[in-house]
C-alpha cells in the first residue's frame, strides 16, 4: 500500500485524523497524573508487632518465631527480614516482583491471624501494612503549640483530617506522634495485700461490671420491646464505686485501692516542629490522581480552618513543590532542546523544509504522550526523560523524508509527485531504521524486578514517541510538503542553507581526503581503531561503576542513635542538642523533630524507622539547593555532630533508586548471638578504617541491661504461688495490663489499663511494696519469692530468610565509588577465622547493582540479537550486519572517554544511555551500507560504492546525529547526577561512533564485500 499517496489523496481524512491525535494529546498532557517519582507496585508487605516491655529474646521466641514459621508456607517469597528490639519486631516480606500485592497483602494478613492465638494475649499491637510509592505521604503538616494538651492538639487534628479527606483523590490521613489517653486504675499493692483483693480479682470485677449484653426483645400485646440492660460503664465515678471484693463484712470498692483518672499512656514517639511541640498530620494520595487536584485543593480548604489561636499549622513536607520544580525542570530541558534542534534543522535545510520537520516535534510527542498516558503511566521524571532522549531521534526521519523529496523535485517532479515518490522510496529503510531503536528499548520495557519497573517509563515513552513520529513521517511530512515546498524551474540555481554549504565544503575537502586515505590503508585504519578500543577499555577503571546518585534536594535527614538500654528522655536529649546546632545554622530554612520514632515517610525508597527508645531524627529543609553549598552544610554538621559523646549522629542524604538499607551492607550469619556480635564488631572496626566509609553503624555493638528476677521455684510452689502468677503480677505493675474499653458519651473509646501508682518513674525499691496472691489467698511479699539481678541481654536480634543475622551499614562519600569501599572491606573480612556456620555476604546496592545491571546485560544483549535479526532479514547477509555493528565498539569508546573527562561514574542511567547506542549509533551504518549497496546494483565496484556513500550519506549522518546531540544536551547539563551520566554516554558515544561510521565503515564495507 502506497501511505503517502493514500494520505496526499485523502487530505480531509489526514488532517482529521492527526487533529484528533492532536486533541487527544493534549488532553493527556493536561490531565495526565504528575508525581515527582515512578508508581512502583512493590510486593513487600510488614507486620509489626508491639509487645511493651518484653525483651528481643523473649519476642524472638514467642512472637517472630511463630510468624515466621507462617508466612514462611507462602509462596513466591524472595526474601524475609526481621528486626527485633525492646517491645518491637519489624517483620518485612519481598515477594517476587510482578505478584498481586494485594492478595499478598490478604495472604499474609491470614497466615498471621490462624497462629494468633499462640502468640501473647496481651500483645499490645500487630499491624499490617504495605510498602509502596503510593503509601509515601504527600504532605506532612504540624500542628504546633507550646501550651495547647495532646487532648486539644489531637481534637484540632480531627478537624484538620475531616477537612482533608473530603478532597477527592485523598487516599488516607494519619495523626502521628500523640499519646493516646487511657484511663488508668492506679494501683496501691500495700492496701490490696491489707484488704485481700488480688489484680485477678480487680480485673475480673471491672471486666464482669463493663459487659454489654443484650437482654433480647419482649412481645407484650401488639408491641415488641428491646430490653435495656445496665451495659458498661458511662462515667469515672461508676467505674470508681466498682466493688472488688470485701473484707470483715466490709464491701471494698476500686477507690479504696486505686485512683482512677484520665492521663495519656507513656510517650513514645514525640514531635517538634522548630523546636516547638507538635503532632503530623500525613496525607496519602490515591494512585491515578494528578498531585496537583489533591494538593491545592487541600491547601484552599484549610486556609479557611479556624485553628485556635495557640495552634499553629505549619507545611512540613509538600511534594507538589517538588513536582512543579521537578516537572517545570524537564519541560524546560525539552524546550530548550526543541530550540536547539530546530537552529540546527532550520541552518541546514531553509525555512520551508525546516518549517515542515519541526511541525513534526509537537505532533510526535502529544501523540506519545496520549500513548504512555493509555498504558497508565504519570507525568513524572522518567516519562519527561523518555521524551528528551527521543526528541533528537523523531526528526530524523522526516529529515530523511523532507531532504528525499527536495531531491524528487531538483529532479523535475511537481510537488505532490515528489511527496510520494520521494516518501515511499524511503518508507521500507526507515521503517527499518525507526524498529531498530525501538528494539533497542523494548528489552528494557520488560527488565524484572524493582529497578525495571522504576525506569520503565522512560523506554516507553521513547518507543512510543518514535513509533508516533514514523507514523507522522509517512503521512503528514508527505502531506504537508506536498503544500509548502517550492517546485524547482528548469535551470534556477537555489541557494543552499549556510550549514549545509559549509558541511558540503567539508565533504569535497577534508572528508573526501581523509576517506581515500583511510581506505588505501585499511589494515593500518582497523588496528588503529581496535587499539583504540582496548585503549578506552583499559581507562574503565578510572572511571568507576556506580549504582544510583543523590536525590539533589535541599533536604536530608539528621538520625541520632544511642547505646542499646536508652529511654525516650536519653534521645530528647540528644535532639534537643540537635536542634540547636540546627537553628544557629542560616542555611536551614526549618526542621521537624522526632524522638523514639523515624519521621514519617515521605521519601519513596525510605521507610520511617519503627518505635525504638535509642533512636531520634530530624527531617531537615534548606532555604535552596546549590551542590557546592549542601554539601558544605552537611560536612560541616558531620565534623560538630561527630564531637557529640555517648551517641552517635549521622547526616543522612536522600539517595534516588529501589530502597536500599544503605550503600553498604554486610550480612553476618551463624546461630549464636554472642559470636555474632563478636563477628559484627571485626567487621565494623574494618569499615570504620576503610576510607570513603562514613555513618558506619552496627545494630548490636553493645548489649542492654536487664532486670533479672530469679524467682525460688520450690518456695513459690511450697507457698502455693503459681509462676505464671508471679510474671502477671510483675508485668501488671510494671507495665500495666489492659483491663477494657471505656466508652463516653461522645462514643470515643479509651483503654482502661491497671498499673502500679507511681508519680514519676517507677523505682527499684517499689518492688519491695508488691505482694503475690496465693493459692489460699493469703499475700506473699515478691521479695520472698524472687531476687533482683543485673543481666546483660541482647538488644536486637535480627533474621534474614529466619536466620539470625548481624548487620554492618555504612554510606559512601561523595569522592568515592562502592566498589572502592567494597573491594577494600572484602580483602580484610576474608582475613577473619570464621567458624564453622559463620559467613556473610554483601547486599545493600551491590545487590542491587548486580541484579539491575544484570538485567540490563541481559536486556542488551537480546536487543542485539532482534536488530542482528531485523538487519539479516533487510540486508540477506550476515557480513554487512556485522559491519554495522561496528559503530557499537567504536561508540563504547566515546562514552567511556565522556565519562572519564567530566569525572562522572559508570551509573545504572549510564547504562540505559549504553542500551539507547545500540540502536541510535547502529542506524548511521545501516544508512551508509543500504546506499552503498544501492550504488553496487547501479554498476559501481566496491571502493566507488563506499567512497560515494560515505559522501552522499555524510550530511544527513552528521545532521542527524546534530540533533540528537543537541537534543539531550539541556537534559545532561541541567538533568543532575541521574540523568547526566546517561546523556554523557550517548553524546560521547555517538560523537565516536558517528566519526568511525565514516572512515571505519567505508573501509570494513570494502575488506568483507565481495565485487
Amino acid at each position: 500500500m502506497n501511505l503517502p499517496k493514500f494520505a496526499i489523496n485523502n487530505f480531509q481524512l489526514t488532517l482529521t485524523a492527526f487533529f484528533v491525535f492532536l486533541a487527544l494529546g493534549v488532553a493527556a498532557l493536561l490531565t495526565m497524573p504528575q508525581r515527582e517519582d515512578p508508581s512502583l507496585k512493590i510486593a513487600n508487605i510488614i507486620v509489626v508487632a508491639v509487645y511493651p516491655g518484653a525483651s528481643p529474646a523473649d519476642i524472638e521466641s514467642q512472637v517472630v518465631d511463630p510468624i515466621e514459621e507462617a508466612i514462611n508456607e507462602l509462596d513466591d517469597i524472595k526474601e524475609m527480614e526481621t528486626t527485633i528490639r525492646d517491645g518491637v519486631s519489624v517483620t518485612e516480606v519481598e515477594f517476587t516482583f510482578g505478584v498481586d500485592p494485594d492478595k499478598k497483602f490478604d495472604d499474609v494478613q491470614r497466615q498471621v491471624n490462624s497462629i494468633r492465638e499462640d502468640l501473647p494475649q496481651d500483645l499490645y499491637q500487630l499491624n499490617f501494612t504495605k510498602a509502596s510509592t503510593n503509601t509515601v505521604a504527600i504532605m506532612q503538616l504540624a500542628l504546633v503549640s507550646e501550651t495547647a494538651s495532646y487532648q486539644v492538639l489531637k481534637k484540632e487534628a480531627e478537624n484538620v483530617k475531616r477537612t482533608i479527606e473530603r478532597v477527592d483523590g485523598v487516599r488516607k490521613v494519619e495523626i502521628k506522634a500523640y499519646p493516646e489517653q487511657e484511663i488508668r486504675i492506679a494501683l496501691d499493692p500495700v492496701k490490696m495485700s491489707q484488704m485481700n483483693v488480688s489484680l485477678d480479682q480487680i480485673e475480673q470485677a471491672i471486666q464482669s461490671n463493663n459487659a454489654n449484653i443484650p437482654g433480647g426483645a419482649i412481645k407484650v400485646s401488639n408491641k415488641l420491646f428491646n430490653i435495656k440492660t445496665s451495659g458498661s460503664y458511662d462515667d469515672l465515678e461508676q467505674i470508681k464505686n466498682t466493688v472488688v471484693g470485701s473484707v470483715q463484712g466490709k464491701i471494698i470498692y476500686l477507690k479504696n485501692i486505686a485512683k482512677v483518672f484520665f492521663t495519656y499512656e507513656d510517650e513514645r514517639w514525640l514531635a517538634r516542629y522548630n523546636q516547638k511541640r507538635s503532632i503530623y498530620v500525613n496525607v496519602q494520595q490515591k494512585d491515578g490522581y494528578n498531585i496537583f487536584s489533591v494538593t491545592d485543593p487541600i491547601k484552599e480548604d484549610l486556609k479557611a480552618l479556624n485553628l485556635a489561636e495557640d495552634i499553629e499549622l505549619a507545611y512540613i513536607f509538600d511534594q507538589s513543590v517538588g513536582v512543579k520544580d521537578r516537572v517545570s525542570g524537564f519541560l524546560g530541558n525539552l524546550v530548550q532542546g526543541i530550540v536547539l534542534v530546530g537552529v540546527i534543522i532550520f541552518l541546514a535545510l531553509g525555512v520551508r523544509s525546516a518549517s515542515i520537520v519541526m511541525m513534526t516535534i509537537p505532533l510526535s510527542i502529544l501523540m506519545g504522550l496520549w500513548a504512555v498516558s493509555s498504558f497508565g503511566f504519570s507525568l513524572q521524571q522518567m516519562s519527561i526523560a523518555g521524551l528528551v532522549v527521543a526528541l533528537g531521534l523523531l526528526v530524523d526521519n522526516s529529515i530523511a523524508i523532507i531532504e528525499n523529496v527536495e531531491r524528487f523535485l531538483g529532479l523535475g517532479y511537481s510537488r505532490k509527485e515528489a511527496a510520494i515518490s520521494g516518501t515511499q522510496q524511503l518508507v521500507a529503510p526507515i521503517t527499518s531504521a525507526t524498529l531498530t531503536t525501538i528494539l533497542a528499548f523494548v528489552p528494557i520495557i520488560v527488565m524484572p524486578e524493582t529497578t525495571g519497573a522504576f525506569i520503565r517509563a522512560l523506554p516507553v515513552t521513547v518507543t512510543m514517541t518514535l513509533t508516533a513520529s514514523l507514523i507522522i513521517a509517512v503521512t503528514l511530512t508527505p502531506l504537508l510538503a506536498s503544500w509548502i515546498l517550492k517546485e524547482k524551474k528548469k535551470k534556477e540555481v537555489k541557494k543552499a542553507p549556510i550549514l549545509f554549504t559549509y558541511m558540503k565544503r567539508f565533504v569535497e575537502g577534508p572528508y573526501r581526503k581523509g576517506l581515500k586515505w583511510v581506505l588505501n590503508h585499511k589494515i593500518l585504519t582497523v588496528v588503529v581503531a581496535v587499539a583504540m578500543l582496548f585503549g578506552a577499555l583499559s581507562l574503565f577503571p578510572m572511571v568507576g561503576v556506580a549504582f544510583f546518585p543523590k536525590a539533589e534536594k535541599p533536604q536530608f535527614r539528621v538520625t541520632a542513635t544511642l547505646p542499646n538500654g536508652s529511654n525516650i528522655e536519653a534521645v530528647d536529649e540528644v535532639m534537643k542538642y540537635v536542634e540547636t546546632v540546627l537553628e544557629n545554622n542560616e542555611k536551614v530554612a526549618y526542621y521537624a523533630t522526632n524522638i523514639g520514632h523515624g519521621n514519617p515517610r515521605i521519601y519513596y525508597n525510605v521507610a520511617s524507622t519503627n518505635y525504638s527508645n535509642s533512636y531520634g531524627e530530624a527531617f531537615v529543609v534548606l532555604k535552596k539547593y546549590e551542590v557546592k553549598e549542601f554539601y558544605e552544610v552537611l560536612d560541616q554538621l558531620r565534623s560538630e555532630f561527630k564531637q557529640y559523646p555517648n551517641a552517635r549522629i549521622d547526616v543522612r542524604e536522600f539517595v534516588q533508586g529501589p530502597p536500599s538499607e544503605a550503600p553498604v551492607v554486610i550480612k553476618i550469619f551463624g546461630p549464636d548471638l554472642g559470636q555474632l556480635q563478636a563477628y559484627a564488631r571485626q567487621a565494623e572496626n574494618i569499615v570504620k578504617g576503610t576510607e570513603g566509609a562514613i555513618n558506619v553503624e552496627n545494630p548490636i555493638r553493645t548489649n542492654s541491661t536487664d532486670l533479672r528476677f530469679n524467682i525460688n521455684r520450690d518456695k513459690a510452689m511450697m507457698l502455693g504461688v503459681p509462676i505464671y502468677q508471679i510474671d502477671k503480677t510483675i508485668r501488671s505493675y510494671v507495665n500495666g495490663t489492659v483491663v477494657g474499653t471505656f466508652r463516653d458519651k461522645e462514643a470515643e473509646d479509651y483503654n482502661m489499663v491497671m498499673r502500679f501508682d507511681y508519680e514519676d518513674k517507677f523505682k527499684l525499691e517499689d518492688f519491695d511494696k508488691l505482694t503475690v496472691a496465693s493459692a489460699t489467698g493469703s499475700f506473699i511479699p515478691l521479695e520472698q519469692l524472687a531476687s533482683i539481678t543485673f543481666d546483660e541481654a541482647p538488644s536486637r536480634i535480627t533474621h534474614l530468610d529466619k536466620e539470625r543475622t548481624a548487620t554492618i551499614l555504612a554510606d559512601l562519600e561523595k569522592e568515592f565509588t562502592l566498589d572502592q569501599v567494597v573491594a577494600s572491606v572484602k580483602t580484610e573480612l576474608d582475613q577473619i577465622d570464621w567458624a564453622n556456620g559463620y559467613s556473610y555476604t554483601f547486599k545493600g546496592d551491590l545487590e542491587n547493582r548486580n541484579d539491575s545491571f544484570g538485567g540490563m546485560g541481559i536486556a542488551s544483549g537480546i536487543a542485539m540479537l532482534l536488530i542482528f535479526g531485523v538487519l539479516i532479514v533487510q540486508f540477506k547477509s550476515f557480513s554487512q550486519p556485522l559491519i554495522i555493528f561496528s559503530a557499537l565498539p567504536m561508540a563504547i569508546i566515546g562514552s567511556i572517554l565522556a565519562l572519564l573527562i567530566t569525572g562522572i561514574n559508570f551509573s545504572f542511567t549510564a547504562f540505559i544511555g549504553l542500551t539507547s547506542l545500540i540502536g541510535i549509533a547502529i542506524n548511521n551504518s545501516i544508512v551508509l551500507v543500504d546506499f552503498a549497496n544501492k550504488l553496487r546494483q547501479q554498476g559501481a565496484s566496491v571502493l566507488e560504492a563506499a567512497q560515494r556513500a560515505g559522501e552522499v550519506r555524510f550530511i544527513p549522518i552528521v545532521l542527524t546525529t546534530l540533533t540528537t546531540i543537541l537534543g539531550l544536551l539541556p537534559l545532561t547539563l541541567n538533568g543532575g547526577s541521574l540523568w547526566a551520566p546517561m546523556g554523557w554516554t550517548i553524546i560521547g558515544g555517538l560523537l565516536t561512533s558517528t566519526t568511525f561510521v565514516l572512515l571505519l565503515v567505508p573501509v570494513l564495507y570494502r575488506l568483507f564485500t565481495r565485487e
